[in-house]
């Protein structure tokens, strides 16, 4: 486990210079040059790592799922539509007068049903 060490060191001085020449002989061993010194040991949080890991990994996750989730919307929408697969089939155009006569129609539907015939065997 690891552990964090704070060091506070207080001196008495009548400015930064001087405070900062006390704490060097203090730290060199002068023990006797009139320095208070308070001490604080306490472990590290190794979880607040492990949290900003786990932040980090979950967006990263959302901003892939929601470019993938985006990809297949337009991947299904991209999709050309085929000739010939459609179940619904457009009206024929014809002449007026064509509708009306009954052999256009009955050989139109053998030919229609031969090319849909011939779509299956292929």
């Amino acid at each position: 486990m690891k552990y964090k060490t704070v060091i506070e060191i207080m001196t008495e001085a009548n400015n930064k210079n001087e405070a900062s020449d006390i704490v060097g002989e203090y730290l060199s061993g002068d023990i006797s040059s009139g320095v208070d010194m308070k001490c604080r040991t306490k472990p590290v949080l190794l979880y607040r790592r492990a949290l900003a890991a786990s932040v980090t990994a979950l967006s990263i996750l959302l901003v892939f799922g929601t470019i993938f989730a985006a990809g297949i919307k337009t991947g299904k929408q991209a999709m050309p539509a085929l000739s010939g697969v459609s179940a619904v089939q457009p009206p024929l155009k014809t002449a007026p007068i064509d509708k009306k006569n009954v052999d256009f129609k009955e050989e139109w539907q053998k030919k229609h049903d031969q090319k849909a015939l011939q779509s299956l065997s292929k």
